[in-house]
């Protein structure tokens, strides 16, 4: 897979997390389902960290110099 490809698929899941933690948590507003709630909760937490994760390693790899 080429670079430009694999940086729309990190994207994608990104976005894919963040759309998710928002519909668990319309879905368990919407029901009263804490399970819903807490679900919402682990896929907000997963996409701060994969989006962490991206944009470091975007940073380290600008910041090198190349040798």
């Amino acid at each position: 897979m080429n670079l430009v490809a694999a940086k729309i698929t990190k994207w994608l899941a990104l976005l894919a997390l963040l759309c998710l933690a928002i519909v668990c948590y319309a879905m368990g507003n919407a029901s009263g389902a804490i399970a819903l709630v807490i679900l919402g909760f682990l896929f907000e937490g997963a996409f701060w960290l994969f989006g962490h994760r991206l944009f470091s390693r975007k940073k380290n790899i600008e910041g090198e110099s190349p040798s």
